[in-house]
């Protein structure tokens, strides 16, 4: 069965079910192509939801390379029904581009989610700064796609879906021609505000309830500095609350908007609070250091062939100077990419080799990307 013939049955087969567990609505997509079409990221069930708004059509998806790494038949699956054009996180993206231009010079429609990850907080992220070269390179029509909700019904630091309300809507339709007479500064510009989306803004509007009965579970991945006590990683999510060892104690409903006196009117006011404040401990000490004590977190090379090889495990720390795991150490002058992965996976590459550190726990380990940011003093970046 070819891919075209694949994609209608699927859609057709499972998107009555989809459609009525997530509340889901989404406006169709544009007939004919070859367009391409970039989307607001919110979750890893963003490809499933916007093949369901071209249900006649099949979309080639530019997605995450450790789909390599799933068990063959899942694999084939994927591959058979979406013809994917793989990219590999904290490495250079040039190939997966130059794949996606030939692909759309083939007539094909592909998705791009150019945030290059799925939102933590609900808020819309920058689109990498190569997306907009790529659509001009192109030569393809634009289309621009926003989700809403989608946030709420699977966050990227929860551990299961939530039932409430869905909806995709087209953002705007451009033709190459347009395209052709307009810089890629403006292009970026046009792309961040068509997807751009506010989730918790517009929750605190619509108030739609997600049911779920651990909806604050696994937050330790998203949270990890206490406003009361400034400890780092000493939050956890437990049932729908919000504890730290200080006594800190919020309670969030289901529309996950914290209940009471909390110190935050949502989890987007914290995280974006966090980062000023972590940024700003930084500042006041260059050599502050970040430690995860255990044995169980894995260092893995991913070699050429995409087979993963376990080179470390131990504890994971930071310091102004180097990352570490284990016993390995990685200054940060010789980092060039690192990125993470779902929310328990980092990953980068060192001296030309590509590396994954894999979490066995939730955490929060977007601290170590700021760490990377603000190197200390006598750091040779």
């Amino acid at each position: 069965m070819d891919q075209e013939r694949t994609w209608r049955v699927l859609c057709r087969l499972l998107g009555p079910a989809i459609r009525r567990y997530m509340g889901l609505s989404m406006e169709p997509l544009p007939e004919g192509g070859p367009y391409l079409i970039i989307c607001n990221h919110v979750t890893n069930l963003d490809p499933v939801m916007l093949g369901l708004a071209s249900p006649r059509k099949a979309i080639t998806y530019v997605a995450s390379e450790n789909i390599l790494r799933l068990k063959p038949r899942l694999r084939a699956v994927l591959f058979g029904a979406f013809s994917l054009i793989a990219r590999r996180k904290g490495a250079s993206g040039a190939a997966a581009a130059l794949s996606t231009v030939r692909a759309l010079r083939k007539g094909k429609n592909v998705c791009i989610f150019a945030e290059g990850e799925t939102s933590w907080n609900g808020l819309t992220g920058k689109i990498h700064p190569g997306t907009a070269p790529m659509i001009k390179a192109s030569g393809a029509s634009l289309v621009t796609y926003r989700i809403h909700g989608g946030y709420f019904t699977f966050p990227r630091w929860a551990d299961g879906l939530r039932r409430g309300k869905v909806r995709g809507t087209v953002a705007g339709i451009h033709s190459a021609q347009e395209l052709a007479l307009m810089e890629p500064d403006e292009i970026t510009a046009l792309v961040e505000k068509e997807i751009f989306e506010d989730a918790f803004a517009a929750q605190k509007k619509e108030r739609v309830p997600y049911r779920c009965k651990k909806r604050a579970e696994s937050l330790s991945s998203l949270l990890f500095l206490c406003p009361e006590c400034r400890g780092i990683g000493t939050l956890r999510g437990k049932g729908s609350r919000i504890l730290c060892s200080c006594g800190l104690d919020v309670d969030l409903d289901e529309c996950l908007l914290p209940r009471g006196d909390a110190p935050f009117g949502d989890l987007c006011e914290w995280d974006r609070w966090q980062t000023d404040a972590f940024s700003d401990m930084l500042s006041r000490d260059p050599d502050m250091a970040l430690k995860e004590e255990g044995e169980d977190y894995l260092l893995y090379e991913i070699l050429p062939d995409s087979a993963p090889a376990l080179r470390a495990r131990g504890g994971l720390g930071a310091d102004g100077q180097s990352f570490r795991i284990g016993k390995s150490v990685f200054p940060f002058s010789g980092i060039r990419e690192m990125a993470l992965m779902q929310k328990t996976k980092l990953a980068f590459t060192y001296d030309n080799r590509y590396y994954e550190v894999h979490s066995p726990r939730p955490l929060c380990l977007r601290k170590y990307l700021y760490r990377r940011q603000r190197p200390s003093a006598g750091s040779a970046e």
